[in-house]
């Protein structure tokens, strides 16, 4: 297994682990939905490795993306994640709610 794929899965795990704890730490709602609140992944700021934790992307789009900003600077908006090939109106979707840009 390589370093990288070793990296992605311990933050995978890690996330997870952190998910799990906010949602017991928070008490059950009437509605029983559980409200958990994640810290967005800023997209101007997070490594290839950071965005591969995202729904969909895996090492490869996240490279896309690290690229993308290299080649045209910050992103303005979450929204020009639309002009990374691979990514279409429905893997944004998944994504959008849990990114942000500084």
């Amino acid at each position: 297994m390589s370093i990288v794929c070793a990296i992605l899965m311990i933050m995978s795990i890690n996330h997870a682990v952190a998910v799990e704890q906010a949602a017991e730490a928070q008490p059950a709602s009437q509605s029983d939905v559980p409200a958990v609140v994640l810290e967005k992944i800023d997209i101007n700021q997070a490594d290839a490795a950071m965005l591969a934790t995202l729904p969909g992307i895996g090492p490869k789009m996240a490279g896309r993306i690290d690229a993308y900003r290299a080649a045209n600077g910050p992103f303005e908006s979450v929204d020009e994640l639309l002009n990374i090939k691979g990514i279409g109106p429905q893997e944004f979707e998944k994504i959008k709610s849990l990114v942000t840009v500084s």
